[in-house]
């Protein structure tokens, strides 16, 4: 049986994916957002018009059975969270003693996750605490959701391949292209800095990361081309 202490009252769809939904779709979002994540939805918008386009090619494929996986070098899968990442792993003791704390059951737990828009049966789950299999960031986000606890109380770091937003800044490639940024747009090196971390931050609702310099390379090449990005409202 179900603790309905832990019922959302609120929509099943997780309210940045129902806003991100609404801005791939192009219209207006109601989602009941942080300031941060409204300022990451506002970067999107810029490049979300020409996604349903390739969505509505490949609802026309009458081969297409399933939705196209993510790329894991995928740039923006990985600023999303969207993709597996090694320094940020799931703790499945937790996982399993939270769950059963809550009154959940692993098809619970799991049912509650695919009316969040997650693609997680019973057999995730199960090897998510058997700790057989590990999720991506944005999924871990959800769990931690579902259950009512901090993100971090479910995780378990891998501290050889884990490291801080801050400490991949401070990467000398990373170093080298804020500074031309800086030099091309007149906005202080810091500035920059400050609001992409807040991006990835908010992104991925973690700090802890893997990524490579060149995969935030990458990324920050995709902000310094959204317009207005050094100049957010």
């Amino acid at each position: 049986m179900t603790n309905p202490d832990h019922e959302k009252t609120s929509s099943a769809t997780d309210p940045f994916v129902e806003a991100l939904l609404d801005t791939v779709a192009g219209h207006p979002t109601s989602a009941d957002l942080t300031d941060d994540e409204r300022d990451l939805i506002a970067a999107i918008a810029q490049w979300a018009p020409g996604l349903p386009e390739a969505l509505a090619e490949l609802d026309a494929d009458t081969n297409q059975t399933g939705a196209a996986p993510v790329r894991v070098d995928d740039p923006i899968a990985q600023m999303l969270g969207l993709v597996e990442d090694p320094g940020v792993v799931i703790s499945g003791r937790q996982v399993a003693a939270l769950r059963k704390s809550a009154g959940l059951t692993v098809g619970d737990l799991a049912q509650r996750l695919k009316q969040r828009g997650w693609d997680v049966t019973a057999n995730t789950v199960f090897s998510w605490e058997r700790d057989k299999l590990n999720a991506p960031p944005a999924t871990i986000n959800a769990v931690a959701e579902v259950l009512n606890v901090d993100t971090d109380s479910i995780l378990t770091t891998n501290p050889q391949r884990a490291q801080t937003l801050d400490v991949l800044f401070d990467d000398e490639m990373i170093a080298a292209f804020l500074d031309q940024w800086s030099r091309e747009s007149n906005v202080p090196v810091e500035r920059l800095a400050e609001h992409s971390k807040r991006l990835l931050a908010t992104a991925g609702k973690r700090n802890a990361t893997s990524a490579t310099p060149q995969t935030l390379l990458a990324i920050l090449q995709h902000f310094k081309n959204l317009p207005d990005f050094e100049h957010p409202a």
